[in-house]
């Protein structure tokens, strides 16, 4: 909606100083038409600018000075431009005057008519129609450089959007892969396309320059990579030294990121204003007191308004399914106290209405707490042991369903554990015929006893006897005078 700045009064009081029709005003910097018969004191006699209001425009609302919503120097402020008069050559001037290069992306305009509305007393015009119309600034460029550009006072509707230009070297910054836009990898667009940052030297000081640019407070932790899920494409920047007093990451001393780093040192951040929930006190991260990370130290949650919408949404925020009862739980042990208000269908607790450490709406309570139907503690109830507040069905059915679940992973664990049994002693056979085959075909020849090679041969009988292929043991000459004289007699008839 326009502001009311802009009336047809003040338009018709200045049109008795002004030479152009329709109340006109050229770009801050250069002087105003004057009647030939007056020296022109209007350049000289205005008061000295501010930088910002030499150039007479700039971008607001957005990621950086290269993007936003068009405001222009009015008369006497800054006032936003009309987006029905908007087109492609006003977006280039801006873009190329703020040195952010051309356009990337505008408003695209309404194409409306220049002429004046109408008269009171021409035509039947209903007053509804007129309470929507103003006057505000509409920027006129004849070409892409903004000194040609003007500024015009026309008519444009109260609810027509303003103009909105983001330019070719626009950049912006995120937090990507936590639980809340506080939290997460650091990314940065350039150029039209995101890229991650390099954990190298990457510190508080950095990260505390990234939570205040996105509005999330001061920086909690400052992680290296790993923590969140890598990146992909450009790593725009690596050893970033931030002081913590700039406005924007990339006005941080730093290296090209190119070629120096890989996306496993992608730099994270923990904002102040993120928000993260345990289950505390209970048999697993399912059931307990409900405790929140905020502004870095952990608090309780108020049970004043902890009912059904709020449990459900913590349950399905922490993956344990949905709630199945909030007990009693015990006073405040914590130093900081959070109250929520969900409707139920909230992604999670942040995106509740919520309040922390106001003392009128946790007057009188205790730490909230919750059981989810994820809780393996659910396995062991029977129906005796049921909270009173929670409805049988329910129940009921989140027990059988959580069983059910966790016989089918027991059945299909026993089917597995009983084929891979089957196929080993399917090996252990297979391995054991093959040693038999083996050990039958090299089997060794049965070695002759010694005892059987010697028989007695009468003396001068030569014996031809087969030799068997088994050699004995060679042995020594016989001592015995029996013997000697045997040799003796074999050497004699040999000669």
């Amino acid at each position: 909606m326009w502001p009311p700045t802009f009336k047809a009064p003040l338009c018709r009081l200045l049109l008795s100083s002004l030479t152009h029709r329709g109340c006109c005003w050229l770009v801050p910097g250069h002087p105003s038409p004057t009647p030939s018969d007056q020296s022109n004191t209007s350049y000289a006699e205005s008061p000295p600018l501010e930088p910002g209001q030499q150039l007479g425009v700039r971008l607001v609302n957005g990621s950086s000075h290269c993007g936003g919503t068009v405001e222009v120097w009015f008369g006497l402020s800054w006032e936003p431009a009309c987006g029905a008069f908007w087109d492609s050559w006003a977006s280039e001037a801006v873009c190329r005057a703020l040195g952010c290069g051309g356009a990337w992306e505008a408003t695209p305009p309404a194409l409306p008519s220049l002429e004046p509305p109408p008269g009171p007393g021409a035509g039947n015009t209903s007053e509804a129609t007129n309470a929507t119309l103003t006057l505000a600034p509409a920027v006129r460029c004849t070409s892409a450089e903004w000194q040609l550009c003007k500024v015009v006072e026309h008519v444009c509707d109260r609810n027509e959007t303003p103009a909105k230009v983001t330019c070719a070297e626009n950049r912006a910054v995120r937090l990507v892969g936590g639980s809340s836009r506080c939290a997460g990898r650091v990314e940065v667009l350039e150029y039209g396309q995101w890229g991650s940052v390099c954990d190298d030297t990457w510190d508080l000081e950095d990260s505390h320059v990234v939570c205040r640019q996105l509005n999330c407070g001061w920086a909690v932790q400052a992680l290296p990579g790993l923590h969140f899920t890598p990146g992909r494409g450009p790593i725009y920047r690596d050893q970033v030294n931030c002081s913590g007093a700039e406005s924007y990451l990339w006005d941080c001393p730093g290296l090209p990121g190119d070629g120096y780093c890989g996306h496993k040192e992608d730099a994270g951040v923990v904002c102040s204003e993120h928000q993260s929930w345990r289950l505390t006190g209970g048999r697993d991260s399912c059931e307990g007191q409900v405790e929140v990370q905020f502004r870095g130290v952990w608090s309780t949650v108020c049970n004043s308004e902890w009912y059904a919408p709020e449990a459900h949404v913590l349950c399905r925020a922490l993956g344990c399914g949905t709630m199945v009862g909030t007990p009693s739980g015990l006073p405040h042990s914590l130093p900081g106290r959070m109250y929520y208000s969900c409707t139920g269908d909230e992604p999670t607790l942040a995106d509740c209405s919520w309040r922390f450490n106001n003392s009128n709406l946790c007057s009188q309570s205790s730490a909230a707490r919750v059981l989810c139907s994820g809780s393996r503690s659910l396995l062991n109830l029977s129906t005796p042991e049921v909270p009173a507040s929670v409805q049988p069905v329910t129940v009921e059915s989140s027990v059988t369903v959580e069983t059910e679940d966790w016989k089918s992973r027991e059945l299909v664990f026993l089917i597995l554990c009983v084929i891979l049994g089957i196929l080993v002693l399917g090996l252990l056979i297979f391995v054991a015929v093959i040693l038999l085959k083996v050990k039958g075909k090299y089997a060794l020849p049965a070695t002759v006893n010694d005892q059987h090679l010697h028989t007695t041969t009468p003396e001068g009988i030569n014996s031809y006897q087969d030799v068997p292929i088994t050699i004995p043991k060679e042995e020594g000459p016989d001592p015995s005078p029996q013997g000697l004289g045997l040799q003796l007699g074999l050497r004699l008839r040999a000669l």
